[in-house]
């Protein structure tokens, strides 16, 4: 899987709080459709990146090139906090795991075990990380594997010894629960809230799958986006495609797996519908009472927990490392020790692990459904943008005269779907605990942790555009700009700061152009 590092407990508890709230058809329905909408927007990120490859990736190169430079920031930056929010989330999900809901010491003491062991292994060169990472995505592969047996076994009757379960609870008590008003209504709104759940198995998938395919890992150990394949262009279109598929199926499998495994109205899929609960696969090996078993899915699913959560924070951290190497943030975040670790921006950004310590004031539930909804939301944002990138890029093309650059077959028809469905449910995500649904926290902690994502873009944003726009004087020599070559991304030959000074495909930034020039 090119997610399996990242595979955690988005699907195995994630989808619990989804299950309860939509009912076991609303859950398959979310996984095919966020599956369907993971192939549109990789094929998005994907056609951007055949045209210009970068060995920082495209999550963060192609913003700078093809969107004004305050936008392009904006997101980079929005990836990177959004990446480093998603250790919290991981840490906590481990805490409900093992059932620890109620805030006090206890949970204080197992969050900084935790927090250690996630910030440690960042701390270890390149090669020993690559080879625990093999490990454990091999564990968390393994786990899934085993626990859709395990539901099949059950389903069919052959590990309990008792009458087969079949698709029982989508009898009873139904295949779709009604969430705040009664009636097909109740059971849309069901649907869409499930929806809104379940995307945070999905949440930054399609940039993670290319950026994968397009900066590969190197036999020797080397670290994503050392080196780039010269044969990468001719070699994304598929490994993006194959690397969709072999994650939406699983997924896929894993939602109709569940809805076999516990009903919707179980107590413990929400803890009592105060936010995250127990995994449904834990749920029902306990109903099939069924020894052992309860306690190595819940240790195999907290090790999930705990690797998900250390790729995350390596994950951020390069995207903090790329966005200095290119000159758009401090320097200091781009120095490395002996090791090759770039120790600077690994602590800045292991300081947001330090927000899953809320659980020690509030129920873990509550503030994982916190981090649920703004994580959600900070990926709808990256999806939207996304698709305003490959517009400009398509544009700049057509100026160009270019049309001979490799295309989907769903684009850009899948650009338009993605980005009017991740504004939809952007706007949606508020929806959480409604009237008559779970009520995980105040209502205006929900309102908060669900638009808070937008009003923070939007400052970054402004915050670099007013400072482009503020005049300033420098005794700088008047670098030449030559006319003849060609146009850069905008059509134009003068130079703003922090955009590129050349053309797509190359790395020297105008802050390199304006260093060579203070120096001569």
């Amino acid at each position: 899987m090119a997610v399996g590092p990242t595979l955690g407990t988005g699907l195995f508890i994630g989808a619990g709080q989804a299950l309860a709230i939509g009912g076991p058809a609303s859950l398959l329905i979310s996984y095919v459709f966020l599956s369907l909408l993971t192939y549109f927007m990789a094929t998005t990120v994907a056609e951007v990146a055949i045209y210009s490859p970068s060995r920082h990736g495209s999550m963060v190169a192609n913003g700078f090139r093809y969107l004004p430079s305050s936008l392009g920031l904006a997101t980079a930056t929005l990836r990177w906090y959004s990446l480093a929010l998603l250790v919290p989330y991981e840490t906590t999900t481990a805490m409900v795991n093992l059932g620890l809901w109620k805030p006090g010491s206890t949970v204080a003491i197992r969050l900084f075990i935790i927090t250690c062991v996630i910030v440690g292994f960042n701390f270890l060169p390149e090669r020993t990380f690559r080879g625990t990472e093999q490990l454990f995505t091999r564990i968390k592969s393994g786990t899934m594997i085993c626990l859709l047996v395990l539901s099949l076994s059950i389903g069919m009757g052959g590990a309990t010894g008792h009458d087969k379960w079949g698709f029982q609870y989508w009898r009873k008590p139904g295949a779709m629960n009604e969430y705040i008003a009664r009636g097909s209504l109740g059971k849309f709104f069901g649907l869409l809230q499930c929806l809104l759940h379940s995307s945070v198995a999905f949440i930054f998938t399609p940039e993670l799958i290319v950026h994968r395919a397009e900066t590969p890992v190197s036999t020797s150990g080397m670290e994503i986006g050392d080196s780039t394949d010269p044969n990468i262009r001719s070699e994304l279109p598929r490994t993006v495609a194959y690397d969709v598929v072999t994650t939406a199926f699983p997924y896929i499998l894993s939602s109709l797996a569940m809805g076999v495994m516990a009903p919707y109205n179980e107590p413990l899929l929400s803890n009592n519908g105060a936010g995250g609960g127990l995994s449904p696969f834990v749920i029902g090996i306990n109903t099939a009472k069924i020894r052992i078993l309860p306690v190595t899915a819940t240790v195999a699913i907290f090790l999930s927990s705990v690797a998900s959560g250390r790729s995350f924070l390596h994950y951020s951290t390069r995207t903090l490392v790329a966005l200095s190497e290119l000159g758009h943030a401090p320097k200091t975040f781009s120095t490395r020790n002996q090791w090759g670790v770039p120790y600077v921006a690994t602590i800045v950004t292991a300081l947001f692990a330090l927000l899953a310590f809320m659980s020690v004031a509030i129920s873990s539930s509550t503030v994982l459904s916190y981090f649920l909804v703004f994580v959600n939301s900070c990926g709808y944002l990256s999806w939207m943008v996304s698709c305003v990138t490959y517009r400009r890029f398509r544009h700049h093309l057509h100026r160009r005269g270019q049309s001979d650059t490799y295309s989907f077959s769903v684009q850009p028809m899948g650009t338009y779907i993605g980005f009017m469905v991740s504004a939809i449910l952007l706007l949606a995500n508020g929806l959480v605990g409604g009237p008559a649904g779970p009520q995980p926290g105040s209502r205006a902690s929900r309102l908060v942790a669900a638009y808070f994502s937008i009003p923070a873009f939007g400052v970054i944003y402004l915050g670099h555009r007013f400072q482009t726009m503020v005049p300033y004087r420098s005794h700088a020599k008047e670098v030449p700009i030559n006319k003849d070559a060609p146009e850069g991304p905008t059509g134009a030959f003068h130079i703003q700061r922090g955009q590129p000074a050349t053309t797509p495909g190359t790395s020297i930034e105008l802050e390199q152009v304006w260093s060579i020039a203070v120096e001569a």
